[in-house]
């Protein structure tokens, strides 16, 4: 994906979890420093996708887009870190830590560790 001009971005993304309903999407722009709530456009039912989304401003500079689930079990998407530390290094089978995304001050976006 890339960004083509400098302006207001709806980031979106389905959340699921296997143990209850998603009842939280948090979304952050700065690597994971801050987090702002994501709007669930979708009816919260047990193991269903879930779709979110949240308007985002794009200034032009680089940044890490993150977004991080939490179900009805209060069970909250984890850290990359936290999976590896868990499962070790060799473990990408069902991996559900957070994911993120790496924006450019080109546009480009491109799915990276942090």
């Amino acid at each position: 994906m890339e960004l083509t001009r400098q302006g207001i971005y709806q980031v979106t993304g389905i959340a699921w979890s296997g143990r209850g309903s998603i009842r939280r999407v948090e979304i952050s722009a700065d690597g994971g420093r801050s987090w702002a709530d994501a709007e669930i456009e979708s009816h919260q039912s047990d193991k269903a996708l879930a779709r979110f989304r949240i308007p985002w401003e794009w200034s032009g500079g680089t940044a890490v887009l993150q977004s991080r689930a939490t179900d009805s079990q209060g069970n909250i998407q984890p850290t990359r870190d936290a999976v590896l530390a868990d499962r070790g290094r060799l473990s990408f089978y069902h991996n559900h830590c957070i994911q993120s995304w790496a924006v450019n001050s080109n546009g480009g976006v491109a799915n990276v560790y942090v």
